[in-house]
């Protein structure tokens, strides 16, 4: 049973607080009372700013692609938000690797609230036509990951480490949040956030030396490959058959691409975009494969649930957001029960274990639903699969701030992990793409005779003729 114990960190007994088995940080300079919850208030609000972008596409997304008759691109609605978020989430630690953290989070504000939403919200909400709307929501995604990585590495200014995972805990309760609040959490944190040790000799190097440290050249690398990755897994097997030259080279293209930006970072050395060393601390390398599993149940769950509750069972887009809710509730839950948890008890590894245990079985009883299934049971699944992702999903990065040795570590340790998380989550919408079209298009000849097998017919197959109601709903199941 893992914990957090002297041999994980390498820390004395002197450093230990006995009651948690967590390191026990100096206190002096943290700061207190109303100070620190107006800042953690804010840290909170800031993180809400991503949660419409984030996750309410996702059950608009049926009507969506019924509108622009274009259930191939269902998959870019959520990728192209990801993808972008995915490949800049790296050089965003590296940001505040070697810029002071407090003007860094505030730039993330401005950009992603001021510039990049606003831009991206306007195309997609003016949107005609389903790729006008995949470009507004990449758009919308470019200004992201600042703000969560900002939210994970102010922590390890702002309060010791064993009360980190109580805070962090609310941080990522607000992703499920969205409120127009980009100006109060500018002002809040410019007026109240005063980190101390933050001036290390890596952020008074001249701005020349940090940019050329910032390594563009992977970054630039990383955004190509996993833009052929996800471009063959979307196109894949729907737009082209798998045996195409276009899914082949794209694959190809992604392979040789990523083998050059490994040699990138080996040749850059601590200046690398992923920097090697972290690569073989277990607890990085762990957390980061976990997360990128957890995420990927997560969108995958998220994006194709509605699905179900409006093609299936023909609910309205507004019924079927409520009917979400016994998913997203619990999931909610357990990203508050993981910190406290961890708090209490000073072990991350069998929160792991149980949270796995609950999403295989509410995963598993999910393959079973159909158009008859009552309500209370495909709701009862949802909770245990929804509660099984929340209560992770904070332990890896939890597990990580106590094994990092210096603050910078944990900046971009932690950013190594949400790459990870996000790389899964936009990995895991195109392929759920792929197995709804391909799925549609072999049944939906079968049983119900008439109606074409092409993508952009299927966008519409609810609203094709009351007479097929019955037939359709039994295919999403």
């Amino acid at each position: 049973m893992a914990d957090y114990n002297k041999e994980q960190v390498n820390i004395r007994d002197e450093d230990l607080i006995p009651s948690t088995g967590l390191a026990a940080d100096k206190t002096d300079g943290y700061p207190t009372g109303i100070r620190l919850f107006i800042i953690m208030t804010s840290l909170m609000l800031g993180t809400a700013l991503m949660a419409l972008d984030a996750t309410i596409i996702s059950v608009a997304t049926p009507k969506i692609s019924t509108q622009f008759a274009a259930l191939d691109d269902v998959g870019w609605y959520g990728a192209a938000y990801s993808m972008l978020l995915t490949a800049t989430t790296p050089i965003a630690s590296n940001f505040y690797k070697y810029f002071a953290p407090k003007y860094v989070y505030l730039g993330s504000i401005f950009i992603f609230e001021v510039t990049i939403s606003t831009v991206g919200s306007v195309l997609c909400a003016a949107a005609p036509t389903s790729p006008v709307f995949i470009t507004g929501r990449a758009i919308a995604g470019i200004g992201a990951a600042g703000l969560i990585q900002g939210a994970f590495g102010i922590l390890t200014y702002v309060c010791t480490l064993e009360k980190r995972p109580l805070f962090l805990r609310r941080v990522r309760w607000c992703f499920w949040i969205n409120l127009p609040l980009g100006g109060v959490v500018f002002a809040l944190i410019l007026i109240f956030l005063q980190l101390h040790g933050v001036d290390d000799s890596t952020r008074k190097l001249p701005l020349a030396l940090k940019l050329k440290k910032l390594d563009f050249p992977g970054v630039f690398l990383l955004i190509a490959s996993v833009s052929c990755l996800f471009l063959a897994l979307q196109e894949g097997g729907t737009t082209f058959p798998w045996s195409h030259a276009r899914p082949i080279g794209l694959c190809v293209g992604f392979a040789l691409i990523f083998i050059i930006f490994g040699l990138r970072q080996w040749q850059a050395g601590e200046d690398a975009t992923v920097p090697m060393r972290y690569l073989k601390d277990h607890t990085v390398i762990w957390g980061s494969l976990y997360l990128f599993w957890d995420n990927m149940a997560s969108y995958l769950t998220i994006y194709y649930i509605p699905f179900y509750f409006q093609a299936g069972l023909h609910q309205s887009p507004l019924r079927s957001g409520v009917s979400y809710m016994s998913f997203a509730v619990p999931q909610m839950i357990g990203l508050l029960a993981g910190g406290g948890i961890t708090t209490a008890t000073g072990h991350y590894m069998p929160i792991i274990v149980i949270a796995q245990i609950l999403c295989a079985i509410g995963a598993g009883f999910l393959t079973t639903i159909s158009t008859t299934t009552s309500t209370a049971l495909w709701a009862t699944f949802m909770v245990l699969c929804g509660l099984g992702l929340g209560l992770g999903v904070n332990v890896p990065h939890i597990a990580i701030q106590a094994v990092m040795e210096t603050d910078n570590d944990v900046f971009v340790a932690n950013g190594i992990a949400s790459f990870f998380a996000q790389l899964g989550g936009s990995i895991g919408v195109p392929i759920g793409n792929a197995i709804l079209i391909n799925a549609l298009k072999s049944s939906v000849p079968k049983h119900v005779p008439g109606i074409p097998s092409e993508s952009h017919s299927l966008a519409r197959l609810k609203t094709t003729s009351a007479r097929f109601t019955p037939s359709l709903g039994s295919l999403y199941q």
